[in-house]
């Protein structure tokens, strides 16, 4: 219960810090970029995941690395993104027979829970997650939490549309929601947001 409550003050409080800073928006930015966004490549993967979303940016970036030849397939999932990503994929050219679909997740944590049925069939022993910047932290922090044995790196999706100032304060929004979805998913699920250096991670070579 101590714990419990702990939690509640401390989601408060940052709410009122996170209101406060908004209006300040390049100090709010520097703030959740240092905190939220990792970055995890991987030299090569047995698959490429992309989480529904933000719906451009997050399979367009899946396409590039596939045809980089950083892994040989890509999972989508996501309730109402699977489909529309898995035809951009298409679109930016990766042939249908290299896609799987899971259509029905509507969390992140679901995203790992309904995916891990799929990569276990497949085999997949490292992946390759794509998301936005400001949700890094906690997609890689979930699929480790749900599948330690498999191998996870990430990589953000850059928005060209979140270059400018307006498009800086929706990053700004999104990323305030994230400092809560963060502490609900330690309390309800036990993902920490503190990433260990688990399996032995390789890098892309530039």
């Amino acid at each position: 219960m101590k714990w419990i409550l702990l939690i509640v003050v401390i989601a408060v409080l940052l709410c009122g810090v996170v209101i406060k800073n908004m209006t300040q928006g390049n100090r709010f930015y520097s703030l959740w970029h240092t905190c939220l966004v990792v970055s995890v490549p991987l030299k090569s993967a047995d698959a490429i995941i992309v989480l529904g979303g933000e719906s451009l940016a997050r399979p367009l970036e899946a396409a590039r690395l596939y045809k980089a030849g950083i892994a040989p397939r890509i999972f989508v999932s996501g309730l109402g993104d699977a489909g529309r990503n898995r035809q951009i994929l298409i679109g930016a050219g990766v042939p249908a027979s290299a896609i799987t679909m899971e259509s029905k997740a509507t969390s992140t944590y679901a995203n790992a829970m309904l995916l891990k049925p799929l990569l276990e069939a497949a085999k997949v022993r490292s992946a390759m997650i794509v998301t936005s910047s400001f949700h890094t932290r906690r997609a890689l922090a979930t699929f480790r939490h749900t599948m330690p044995d498999v191998n996870f790196g990430v990589t953000e999706a850059v928005n060209d549309g979140w270059a400018g100032a307006e498009g800086r304060r929706e990053l700004n929004r999104f990323a305030a929601i994230e400092f809560l979805k963060t502490l609900e998913y330690r309390l309800l699920y036990g993902v920490s947001p503190f990433l260990s250096s688990g399996i032995d991670h390789q890098t892309i070579q530039p």
